[in-house]
């Protein structure tokens, strides 16, 4: 890798190590464990780089997927990551209930706006763990992180179609979750 390619990956780093914390965070509850594997998403993501760079210079064979769209790349490795996590330690993902102490929000929030908030993501975290782990990332990647269709289908690897179906599922469930 040469350093315009490693200044694009901390550029990229920098605009979104706070999204995939988030997700994350959100998907195991832990500061601690959010944190290292947040690392773990990145260094992944930048080995893979250097490798499929290392297979463009023809040192080594080239048959690594290309890498289109490093936005939905670094959620797939976070996924994953996740999952991984949760087999080695044989346990099931933490609820969003579990997690109703626990919030990312704004510092210079003053304590009304803080209330106000407190009480916006309860609701919507009670109302996200009734519905399936599915729904709850796909609401979370489209409305929180604020990922496009193209970028959630990457993901999941299905048709853009499929991702809006699933979608439009997930929010009539959280509508109805909702009345």
């Amino acid at each position: 890798m040469n350093n315009r390619d490693e200044q694009q990956f901390l550029e990229f780093y920098d605009q979104y190590v706070d999204k995939i914390y988030r997700y994350i965070f959100f998907r195991v509850g832990s500061e601690e464990l959010a944190k290292d594997l947040t690392s773990d998403a990145f260094l992944k993501s930048w080995q893979y780089l250097n490798k499929e760079q290392e297979a463009v210079n023809g040192k080594q064979p080239k048959g690594q997927k290309q890498l289109d769209n490093p936005r939905a790349f670094i959620y797939q490795v976070a996924r994953n990551l996740i999952a991984d996590n949760y087999r080695q330690k044989d346990r099931a993902p933490i609820s969003l209930e579990e997690i109703a102490d626990k919030r990312i929000a704004d510092k210079t929030d003053g304590p009304v706006e803080q209330v106000m908030l407190s009480l916006e993501i309860e609701s919507v975290k009670s109302a996200l763990s009734c519905l399936s782990e599915d729904y709850q990332e796909i609401i979370i990647w489209r409305y929180l992180d604020e990922l496009e269709i193209k970028e959630i289908a990457e993901i999941l690897e299905k048709s853009e179609g499929a991702v809006r179906t699933l979608l439009s599922r997930a929010l009539t469930s959280l509508k109805e979750v909702l009345k």
